[in-house]
């Protein structure tokens, strides 16, 4: 063979050259434009013939060799239609020779061609290619079955063929014919490949490196459905795949091919012929599980988990309709479930769910002796997850990152004990819990003065909590010592933390015994004089739980929660006073509401007064004061957040009420003028503002023109994101039911000038660097337009509103690019320019004749000052960054612009199109879209509109696969 050194062509030299920047470069830069340069190559007719050129180069290494191998799958795959359905055969005939000399590897590129010639089988038409494309599995078994070094290369073909026809939705067939292909290259030879796999696999002198494939082979067959396990009883196969398990060169392969053989007897009453000589195999297992785990081999004790798993998870129904021969299954899985590697242990809990939901179903389970077993193992297995849950002696041997680990699993591991409990019922697993800390305790009594290990009473206490969604709410047994015993528990953090945790998770249990709660209290107020912040935590946890689950019973202590609540303002991190302030407001919004405005202004006004002094000190206050200013906004808007409109909309808040809102906004007010600047202050202050016009509905009409022109100021002064956000919400809450000339005023006064600082900063700021701004600003528009759009359609900022939104549809920002589509669809669609609104608009009133003329003007002006820059940025974003959900927002607007705009349209398509990236969407898909909407314009066909629109879509999300195709490649062929 010629080297290619002596004919290379200036496209091979091209290619080698990228390649070597690619590989070899130190620039990302030049990487980065190599990899550019050999995808767009990569889709070019030229690729054939120079991939195969690289591909036969035997002299070159191997990345140019593996890249051509990649180029013609990715080419198969994508862009078969650049071969002349004629050549079809010729293209199947070079990947064929190409095989022929890789059969000695290297096995990356080997499975490249397998899988590319797999593509290729799968797009044939019936009789297409009458030599190989009818008889694929056949013609390859002939062609590589017979010399022992190709054999391998054959196994690899048969194992990635059922692979890619069954699990590669990239590759374009339709649906008849994919059925007719399966057909041919998968059922029709599905005996004919168990009759290779068995020959092979008792051949004289076979390797475990064939072995090792047959098996591969095999399970690959299984998985895609093709060989059933009847037919497979009748091989050396079956027997041959169990045996494989004693093979330590096998194991891994064997663990696989015996569980997919399991998992294909699901459908059980069809396959019990299979599985009475399956279990008897699983079961002289038993012994090597055993050892393993004596051995603490981890490797085959997980594999051997697997097995013993898979078996009785598929069989879970058996086990109680066979009890005795099924059996030793669950005692090989409670074995697996006691092992020390808790990655080992997580691969029984599915199997334990799965009888126990079976088991929950015998309501005379406990009373059935023959039961006896059943409930005896979810004891043990109660005995050992709380085992399992103990942290080790010393934390110090666990990195960071296992610490985690080991805590989360901890949670996973509590869904396990929830199983128990339902087998078992709640109470007999809460009394072990009880049981095993009480004899730890009774242990360090009587042991002479030995401390207990915290581990040795925090495990089962966790256990508690993670059993307590299941605990009966009216149990009189086992939770009253449960509760009893908490306060009772050895002083050490840990433990205050776990005990908290359970009190939490027992609080509806409390809400039926209300007697319990004054010393429940006490130990959680207890718990907030920890020096630890984990119990501290855990303390406003129980506290916010205890005040949403009890709240009916806690009015009472509403003046002991209030000096608590004193107590604790001064000294608590920011997350537990927030957790706190919940939990007293769970309280107030439980009350009738005549009754809650007492107990709230009693519980807010010393959160009012702190502001106002802080206020007071104007700029003299510290960072530390303006700290505390944040935290006190923060509880007040969680107060507001957890009522909600509950007293305006029952007619609790009088007129006076009118008056504290606006004392309570002069606080805000005065603040905002002297730390507005200040971004947390700006944050809190707004989040309570927006909470407040909840609260207190039509009682801050009086107030809103003061507080629209303090928003409207402050974001002239700051540019800060939520002071847009509140003449938003503003507008959207009260623009639509107000007939104030006043008050509309100062709605389009703030937008005007909140519209025209936003301009300001857009001249001299990235729009990515304000994305912040502009989001909240594009909902604010999407309000108005709704509301009260003669405040944006009939104003002077209405055309750069819009072209801000066009333009925030290039940002990579999915909920900002969201809501500019929903205001531009909105716009466009608008009923005085339609005739009925693009989306329903109920709160909109019938327009008057005048207003219709007045606001169509204004939108056809705009848009033909900015239709091409929205037809381009849309056409931008459907082939690119645009999320799929978008898509029907992006065809609405397109489709009211080409009924509306038809001319304006007609003439930006083209020109638009140009814009689009190669990369994305092809001149020839770029040619039939442009061709489409012509013609759909022409007809004033909305439908056609909308299907070219569609076909431009998915030939950009077929681009889009291909360029993940390539970058997973590379990674896919290593793996194998």
């Amino acid at each position: 063979m010629a080297s290619t050194s002596q004919q290379q062509s200036p496209a091979v030299q091209a290619v080698l050259t990228a390649l070597d920047a690619l590989y070899n470069k130190p620039e990302k830069e030049a990487k980065d434009q190599a990899n550019s340069w050999l995808q767009d190559f990569q889709k070019t007719p030229e690729a054939w013939e120079t991939a195969n050129t690289l591909l036969l180069a035997q002299d070159l290494p191997i990345p140019p060799r593996l890249f051509a191998s990649q180029t013609f799958r990715t080419k198969t795959t994508f862009d078969l239609d650049q071969v002349p359905r004629s050549s079809l055969p010729s293209l199947r005939a070079t990947l064929l020779t190409a095989l022929e000399s890789y059969v000695a590897g290297p096995r990356v590129i080997q499975t490249q061609l397998c899988l590319t010639l797999s593509t290729l089988a799968l797009q044939l038409h019936e009789g297409e290619d009458p030599e190989w494309g009818d008889n694929v599995v056949p013609w390859m078994v002939e062609k590589f079955g017979k010399d022992p070094k190709s054999v391998v290369t054959l196994l690899e073909f048969l194992t990635v063929l059922p692979e890619e026809v069954t699990g590669n939705h990239r590759i374009p067939v339709d649906n008849n014919q994919y059925n007719q292909r399966v057909q041919t290259l998968l059922v029709r030879y599905r005996d004919e490949v168990l009759k290779v796999l068995a020959m092979y696999i008792q051949a004289q002198g076979v390797t475990p490196q064939i072995q090792s494939a047959i098996l591969s082979c095999l399970a690959s067959w299984l998985r895609c459905g093709e060989i059933s396990v009847s037919v497979l009883l009748g091989t050396p196969l079956f027997a041959l795949s169990f045996d494989a398990l004693s093979s330590d060169p096998l194991f891994d392969v064997a663990v696989d091919v015996v569980c997919d053989i399991i998992n294909e007897t699901q459908e059980i009453e069809e396959n019990m012929d299979a599985i009475q000589l399956i279990v008897p195999r699983i079961l002289a297992l038993q012994p090597d599980l055993a050892k393993a785990a004596a051995d603490e081999d981890d490797d085959k004790v997980r594999g051997l988990c697997r097995v013993f798993v898979q078996a009785a998870e598929t069989y879970h129904h058996l086990i109680l309709r066979h009890r005795q021969e099924f059996w030793p299954l669950v005692e090989a899985v409670s074995e697996c479930a006691s092992y020390s590697d808790l990655d080992i242990v997580q691969i029984t809990f599915r199997f334990w769910y799965l009888l126990a939901t079976d088991l929950g179903r015998i309501s005379e389970r406990h009373q059935d002796p023959s039961m006896a077993l059943m409930l005896d193992v979810y004891k043990r297995l109660l005995d050992v997850i709380v085992k399992h849950l103990r942290f080790p002696d010393n934390l110090d041997t666990l990195t960071g990152q296992e610490r985690d680990d080991f805590r989360s699993f901890r949670h996973y591991m509590g869904d396990t004990l929830k199983d128990c409990c339902h087998v078992l019922g709640s109470q007999p697993c809460l009394a072990r819990s009880l049981a095993m800390i009480q004899d730890v305790l009774q242990r360090g009594a009587s042991g002479g003065g030995a401390a207990v290990a915290w581990q040795d009473v925090e495990a089962p206490l966790f256990s508690m909590r993670a059993m307590g969604a299941e605990a009966d709410p009216r149990d009189d047994d086992v939770v009253p010592k449960i509760i009893d015993l908490i306060p009772s528990l050895p002083q050490h953090p840990k433990l205050n933390y776990a005990a908290l945790l359970v009190v939490s998770r027992y609080t509806e249990w409390v809400d039926h015994h209300p007697d319990r709660i004054p010393g429940l209290l006490s130990f959680i107020s207890a718990g907030f004089s920890s020096n630890d912040v984990d119990v501290m935590a855990a303390a406003s946890q129980a506290m916010n739980y205890m005040c949403q689950d009890c709240k009916r019973h806690l009015v009472p202590f509403l003046p002991q929660l209030y000096e608590f609540f004193h107590q604790v303002t001064e000294s608590l991190g920011p997350e537990d006073l927030m957790s706190i302030s919940e939990a007293i407001a769970h309280i107030i919004a439980g009350m009738p509401p005549q009754e809650a405005s007492q107990p709230l202004l009693q519980f807010t006004q010393p959160l009012l007064q702190t502001l106002h002094t802080i206020a007071a000190k104007g700029t003299t206050a510290t960072k530390d004061e303006l700290r505390k200013a944040g935290d006190r906004m923060e509880q007040l808007e969680r107060f507001l957040y957890i009522l909600g409109d509950r007293l305006a909309t029952a007619g609790a808040l009088s007129q006076e009420c009118s008056k504290t809102c606006q004392e309570a906004y002069s606080v805000l007010d005065q603040i905002l003028d002297q730390h507005g600047a200040t971004y947390f202050i700006s944050e809190r202050a707004c989040a309570l503002i927006r909470r407040g016009l909840v609260f207190f509905g039509d009682l801050t009409l009086a107030t809103l023109p003061a507080l629209l022109s303090r928003m409207a100021a402050e974001f002239e002064r700051t540019g800060f994101p939520a002071y847009v956000w509140i003449v938003g919400k503003s507008i959207d809450g009260y623009a639509a039911s107000t007939n104030d000339d006043a008050l509309r005023s100062a709605m389009s006064d703030a937008f005007e000038r909140v519209s025209a600082k936003l301009m300001s900063l857009l001249e001299r700021a990235r729009m990515q660097d304000i994305a912040d701004v502009i989001d909240d600003y594009v909902h604010a528009c999407s309000a108005i337009v709704a509301r009260s759009p003669s405040l944006i359609l009939l104003s002077p900022v209405f055309a750069p509103a819009f072209q801000t939104a066009v333009a925030a549809l290039s940002l990579y920002q999915p909920g900002l690019v969201s809501a500019a589509l929903d205001f531009i669809r909105d716009v466009v669609g608008h009923e005085s320019i339609q005739g009925a609104p693009a989306q329903p608009q109920p709160t909109q009133s019938a327009l008057s004749p005048a207003e219709t003329q007045a606001y169509a003007e204004s939108i056809r002006r705009v848009v033909d000052q900015h239709g091409y820059s929205l037809i381009s940025v849309l056409l931008q974003g459907l082939v690119t960054s645009f999320e799929p959900e978008d898509l029907g927002t992006v065809l609405t607007t397109v489709r009211v612009l080409c009924m509306t705009f038809s001319h304006q349209v007609s003439a930006w398509i083209e020109p638009a199109s140009e814009t689009l990236p190669t990369a994305n969407v092809s001149l020839q898909d770029r040619a039939a879209f442009v061709q489409g909407m012509r013609e759909a314009l022409a007809a004033s066909s909305l439908e056609g509109v909308r299907s070219t629109l569609q076909r431009l879509y998915g030939a950009s999300r077929k681009a889009r696969e291909r360029a993940r195709m390539d970058r997973q490649d590379s990674l896919y062929a290593s793996e194998r």
